[in-house]
């Protein structure tokens, strides 16, 4: 694979206004990048987010949902879900506003949420924001990847939790 891009990374990060130099490094080589649009955010039930497919194969995902706080069968925390993608994952906490943990393909942000009082879905109080990147060159970096990644999960955590239903708290 040639080490260059021959297209043009998206100018907003899965609808996000997210500058272009905190996502840039998750694209890597490749002749055409196309987005496939999941649900929008801020959705108060289902998984919403989107992937990017390089040459036809997804290389950047970004996905958030629901979690219940301490669910026992569900991941409600950073952690756990990395643990989903890697068991043997080497992760990382991302110091900063909100709880980020970052491994070497990605980082997952925990946006604490309080709902309304007489929302049916008042008792799942946490939106769980998972960014994963494939065959980048950050996947060999596991310092690099921490910072990016991290950074990434922050910035893009800030902007999520204006469109989620939250009533602050």
């Amino acid at each position: 694979m040639s080490p260059e891009r021959d297209y043009v990374i998206p100018r907003k990060l899965c609808e996000l206004d997210v500058p272009k130099r905190y996502y840039a490094p998750l694209f890597g080589p490749g002749k055409e990048v196309e987005e496939d649009q999941h649900w929008k955010w801020g959705n108060p039930k289902d998984s919403q987010g989107c992937n990017y497919f390089v040459d036809g194969d997804v290389t950047v995902y970004v996905m958030g949902r629901w979690a219940r706080r301490n669910d026992s069968i569900e991941s409600s925390t950073p952690g756990e879900l990395i643990e989903e993608h890697d068991s043997q994952a080497d992760s990382r906490k991302y110091l900063g506003r909100y709880d980020v943990v970052t491994w070497s393909s990605g980082a997952v942000a925990a946006i604490n949420c309080v709902r309304a009082k007489k929302s049916p879905e008042r008792s799942v109080t946490r939106f769980l924001v998972d960014i994963y990147a494939n065959d980048t060159p950050l996947n060999d970096d596991p310092d690099r990847a921490h910072k990016v990644f991290g950074e990434l999960a922050q910035v893009a955590a800030v902007q999520i939790e204006k469109k989620l239903p939250c009533q602050g708290g």
